[in-house]
């Protein structure tokens, strides 16, 4: 086998990974998605389950914070990574198209060339601007947080929460 064809065989099977591997991160992230929308419908019904019983609800509260942080995740974030991932293989599927058809001659290879570098410019620009929104909305949206709900009144009306506690015990610990 010659050279040249090894290399052709081995930028096509890395394209076909390529595409196989962003249509499975694409789908994993889906399957989370649509887990988490029937974990919500679970917590839903154990609360109707768990009825008076405080216990109950307190662990039902449990198991519906950490659904709700991750689904706050799922429904801002991950929507953009997708759309990311998508930019970023029709990218590579554009610019792999302009490099094959750069070498044929013609009128109809040179349209097609050139169609095919602005696509994957295109698609480039595309996957940076979604990649560039994921990372904003990563930094700058507010994280649900439960800490405050948790947080206890002493005699003196200082709130605390379980953290300055656990620090607390640590600092006594020590201390002694």
């Amino acid at each position: 086998m010659c050279a040249v064809d090894y290399w052709g065989v081995m930028v096509g099977l890395g394209l076909l990974a390529s595409a196989f591997g962003a249509v499975a991160f694409v789908r994993y992230r889906e399957r989370e998605s649509a887990t988490l929308q029937q974990q919500t419908a679970l917590a839903r019904e154990l609360r109707d389950l768990a009825g008076d019983d405080e216990v109950r609800l307190a662990a039902v509260d449990e198991f519906s914070l950490t659904i709700y942080q991750r689904l706050f995740y799922t429904s801002v974030v991950a929507p953009w990574i997708r759309s990311a991932v998508w930019a970023l293989l029709g990218g590579v599927l554009a610019a792999a198209g302009a490099v094959a058809v750069g070498q044929v001659d013609g009128v109809y290879a040179t349209v097609v060339h050139i169609v095919t570098i602005a696509a994957s410019a295109i698609f480039g620009i595309a996957a940076l601007v979604f990649a560039g929104i994921a990372l904003y909305h990563s930094a700058s949206t507010p994280r649900v947080s439960f800490r405050d709900s948790y947080a206890v009144a002493d005699d003196t009306g200082t709130i605390t929460t379980d953290a300055d506690v656990a620090e607390t015990g640590a600092a006594d610990k020590t201390g002694d």
